[in-house]
């Protein structure tokens, strides 16, 4: 899977690592969070004042905007500002965490997780996070400790992002199985999310459940988010099922819409078993 918490604000879609079909929806992944817009009330109380937090969430939603404009390095330098204000400001760690990423520095950002997590072990943000950086460093067993914990944290307002990233994990450590099931947990919270829908047709795709894929493709497919891949994966299941109108109609929209792609390209070739264009 090529897919992602809060809110799918420009921050955390610009710092997705790819997750199955979630590529052809970075807006919605769900696999990073928006640290600069989850803030508030995020510092441990008692150990710092409104003011500070207020001053140092200004200085994370600089930080976005400098990261957005490709300065990671200023960025980084802004969130190093905002934890001179605020020490326990967990969403700037959070954040840190997610800009050291960006750069390769992955013991740096491991370290910023630990920190967060230090201070607030509950906090729902760091925590789905960490679990996405664990999974894309494929240690999985303790990426989804983090999800789990993430989902039982107390307040938390968001499940479906995370049920997203555990789900999309669980069919990169091949079990099937529990991805379906937690991904049909998170579309059942949330069923507008198209990346939930593209990544539960794959896995239902990949089990061979294809008049269930096709629902949840479908769905994609007939809205604003339908792309190469989404199409892609919508011309398999329908060509397995038989059902060459549906396949047809979604082989045109491909070619006429995304024509440069490499699944148009694929499509054009005949070539509908290239096992290198479907993530596995």
């Amino acid at each position: 899977m090529n897919m992602p918490y809060r809110r799918a604000g420009r921050f955390a879609s610009s710092l997705l690592a790819p997750l199955l079909l979630c590529l052809a929806l970075p807006l919605l992944g769900g696999c990073a969070s928006n640290t600069a817009q989850s803030g508030a009330g995020s510092s441990v109380p008692g150990t710092g004042s409104a003011q500070a937090d207020k001053n140092a969430q200004v200085r994370l939603e600089l930080a976005e905007g400098y990261y957005q404009r490709g300065q990671a390095e200023v960025a980084l330098a802004e969130v190093g500002k905002a934890l001179a204000q605020a020490p326990n400001y967990v969403p700037a760690y959070t954040m840190q965490a997610l800009i050291q990423m960006s750069l390769g520095d992955n013991t740096q950002a491991e370290q910023s997780f630990h920190k967060a997590l230090s201070i607030a072990p509950n906090n729902a943000d760091a925590l789905h996070n960490y679990g996405w950086f664990l999974c894309i460093h494929k240690r999985y067993a303790e990426s989804f400790t983090m999800f789990r914990r993430a989902l039982r944290a107390p307040g938390y307002r968001y499940p479906e992002r995370t049920d997203l990233a555990y789900g999309v994990c669980q069919y990169r450590d091949g079990d099937l199985v529990g991805a379906e099931k937690t991904l049909r947990a998170g579309f059942a919270l949330d069923a507008a999310n198209p990346a939930l829908s593209t990544n539960l047709a794959l896995v239902l795709y990949r089990q061979n459940k294809l008049k269930d894929a096709l629902f949840y493709i479908s769905r994609v497919n007939a809205g604003q988010y339908a792309s190469a891949q989404t199409l892609w994966l919508g011309i398999l299941i329908a060509r397995q099922l038989g059902d060459t109108l549906t396949a047809s109609n979604w082989t045109t929209q491909l070619e006429q819409r995304f024509p440069d792609s490499r699944e148009a390209i694929a499509a054009q070739q005949g070539h509908f078993d290239d096992p290198s264009i479907l993530p596995h």
